[in-house]
């Protein structure tokens, strides 16, 4: 069968408009079913960018980029920020972990707390549980203090220059 000419693959196109479907799925007609994929095309648009023109190249060295002004002048550019309270989690979160595998990496070990858990006396639970909340409130407080702080000293630096 010969190759359809664009024109046709346009009446087809139109034809089939109608009936298009957006998801990708199989569209039966005429009794034969077709795939997303398999569809004819509108038109004999070309799937490679165009080439470069002398004038796009011009314009282009012609607005440097914020790092090329920066170099070109020898300005530093700004240090990357130090996210200290995603260090502050990371920090209790690594004692936990560590703390976890000391217990399980020896039976003493585990005995050990095992033993230390079992001789909490019940009125002392709530307490704990208490001091826990407590400690995991100052770490939030702790960290929006960083946060603050990180915010004054990017703005102060950023009115500055």
């Amino acid at each position: 069968m010969p190759e359809p000419t664009p024109d046709e693959r346009r009446d087809d196109t139109a034809r089939l408009d109608g009936t298009a479907r957006l998801d990708g799925t199989a569209r039966v007609e005429d009794g034969i079913e077709t795939l997303a994929s398999d569809r004819v095309l509108a038109d004999d648009t070309p799937l490679t960018p165009p080439a470069a023109t002398a004038a796009d190249w011009s314009t282009a060295t012609a607005t440097p980029s914020s790092s090329d002004t920066a170099a070109a002048t020898g300005a530093a550019l700004p240090r990357p920020t130090i996210r200290w309270g995603a260090l502050v989690w990371a920090l209790l979160f690594g004692t936990v972990a560590a703390f976890a595998l000391w217990t399980l990496t020896d039976l003493q070990h585990r005995d050990e707390v095992l033993f230390w858990i079992a001789a909490v006396p019940m009125q002392l639970v709530p307490l704990y549980l208490l001091a826990v909340v407590g400690i995991v409130v100052a770490l939030f407080g702790i960290v929006g203090l960083i946060r603050r702080g990180e915010r004054q000293r990017r703005a102060s630096a950023s009115s500055s220059s």
